[in-house]
């Protein structure tokens, strides 16, 4: 605070700035910090300006304080709340088909051939089979935060670490243990900034997961950035996984597929 006091009384008295009087302009919105790096190169050169708590105090010449004031009009403003929505979506696709023929007749007098599971003496049977099925689930997370301010959105569990401690000596040892919980979460900040209706978010992903050794983690980091309109969902991208597999026998031959996909939107939206 002393600091500021000082600052203060060089911005009033110094003999070097021209006689401008003092103005106090008070943020109604945006912190100290950040108008601060965007208005100082407006100010005159034979002008000054600094800051306390939520004000700006500068002497500068009546042109340059006219464009001041129109930045501050433009840039000052309260932050915008927002609500940020995270969609995880899964499509499961899935197919099956197959023949059997069964089948139990007499080749001549003495011979009889029997494939796979006949009714009875003297018949043949096709069976046939094939079908089709599809599940989609959606998955939706919401958060509020503002503008300029991350967000974290995760989903993880609680894993018990368990540690042991013996003391004693000779034949007689005593053990104790001791049980802590530790979050492992998947999940990543998104920092969203706003122009207009347009949004730019900033991600930065965390994975923490159990790893191969006891007692051991394993994380992963990632960022890159997205953007997009208000109120639409944004596509953040996603996952293809196909399977397939096929049995034949003598009387029978089936085969199944399966395609599962696995795709993440984000969507940000204003609240009034």
């Amino acid at each position: 605070m002393r600091f500021v006091y000082v600052l203060l009384l060089l911005l009033v008295n110094t003999p070097l700035l021209a006689d401008y009087p003092l103005e106090i302009i008070e943020l109604k919105g945006r912190p100290m910090e950040e108008v601060m790096p965007i208005i100082r190169p407006f100010v005159s050169s034979d002008g000054a300006v600094t800051g306390m708590q939520n004000q700006l105090i500068l002497r500068t010449s009546p042109e340059s304080l006219r464009d001041i004031r129109a930045i501050l009009s433009r840039i000052d403003t309260p932050p915008r709340r927002l609500l940020i929505s995270v969609r995880h979506g899964q499509l499961d696709n899935g197919e099956a088909g197959g023949v059997a023929v069964d089948i139990g007749a007499m080749i001549g007098k003495r011979t009889k051939v029997i494939v796979g599971h006949p009714g009875g003496d003297g018949s043949i049977r096709l069976q046939g089979l094939d079908a089709d099925t599809r599940n989609q689930s959606d998955l939706i997370s919401r958060i509020q935060t503002t503008e300029g301010k991350p967000a974290f959105i995760a989903t993880g569990e609680s894993i018990p670490i368990t540690t042991y401690r013996s003391y004693g000596d000779g034949e007689y040892r005593h053990f104790q243990s001791h049980t802590q919980y530790r979050d492992v979460a998947s999940g990543f900040y998104a920092l969203p900034r706003l122009n207009g209706q347009q949004v730019t978010l900033e991600l930065s992903q965390q994975v923490n997961r159990p790893g191969n050794k006891p007692d051991s983690f394993e994380v992963m980091q990632a960022s890159t950035s997205v953007s997009g309109q208000l109120g639409e969902w944004i596509s953040l991208g996603g996952t293809t996984l196909s399977e397939s597999s096929s049995r034949r026998g003598i009387h029978f031959d089936t085969g199944s597929r399966e395609n599962r996909e696995h795709n993440i939107w984000l969507k940000v939206d204003e609240i009034r």
